[in-house]
């Protein structure tokens, strides 16, 4: 069991998040440009401020340009490395959730921390598959399900931490400090939920400004990049734990 959790909770999620930045850095690399004819933006490469992340799976740049003679050149490379990495991130937070609760079994933990770990599971499955869903479907093949998937993501994703950073903190194995690091994400996570849901909205048909895009992208990038870390910052308590069992 002690090799299993290693492999799921440590060695799988760490070379999972290397290869999604990997994947992600040379899909942006790749990348034709964009041009939003709203505000007046043209770029000839991936703009960290001005393209969402999404951006980088389409099949094709400017699909939400209404205008016919407006570029929309072919995205497949990009497409299938920033698609194919977040399919892998959804499967890695499936499988770490699965785990997650065996974790605490197996260090024979408190039953506080076991209870919030067994209520984490099905949150976590969840929230993979939402993730898997959102590269499986590009917003220029059906732009409805692809926001439904992202939104749903990240609303699942604040329950799931709570109930992640309970069991840490009930836990008598693991330091209150991997609970705090996941408390402070929770709260990035419900800034963050605001403002997609209450904020600017940006797609196909709105009225936006630079300012609203530049808002919504730039908050985006911000919330995947301390999800990122605050997981890394779980595998190294994990790993810490592991070692010394």
């Amino acid at each position: 069991m002690k090799s299993k959790l290693a492999f799921f909770l440590v060695k799988f999620p760490s070379t999972a998040i290397g290869l999604f930045f990997v994947f992600t850095l040379i899909a942006a690399y790749l990348y034709p440009g964009s041009q939003r004819e709203g505000i007046g933006f043209e770029c000839d490469h991936y703009s960290f401020t001005h393209n969402f992340l999404s951006e980088l799976g389409t099949f094709a740049i400017n699909s939400d340009e209404t205008n016919p003679f407006t570029i929309k050149e072919d995205n497949t490379p990009s497409m299938i490395l920033f698609n194919g990495s977040l399919v892998l991130v959804g499967f890695t937070v499936l499988l770490f959730y699965l785990y997650f609760e065996k974790l605490f079994v197996f260090a024979q933990d408190n039953p506080r921390a076991i209870k919030n770990s067994k209520i984490a599971k099905p949150l976590g499955v969840l929230a993979g598959i939402l993730y898997a869903g959102v590269g499986l479907v590009p917003h220029d093949l059906h732009f409805g399900w692809h926001v439904f998937f992202a939104n749903g993501a990240f609303l699942t994703l604040l329950f799931l931490c709570v109930f992640h950073a309970l069991a840490v903190y009930k836990s008598e194995n693991f330091s209150n400090r991997y609970a705090f690091g996941y408390v402070l994400f929770i709260v990035f996570l419900a800034v963050y939920l605001v403002i997609i849901f209450f904020g600017p909205q940006i797609g196909p048909g709105t009225i936006y400004t630079e300012s609203d895009l530049i808002l919504q992208v730039v908050a985006q990038k911000i919330i995947v990049l301390t999800f990122i870390f605050s997981i890394l910052f779980q595998v190294w308590g994990i790993r810490n734990f592991l070692k010394t069992s």
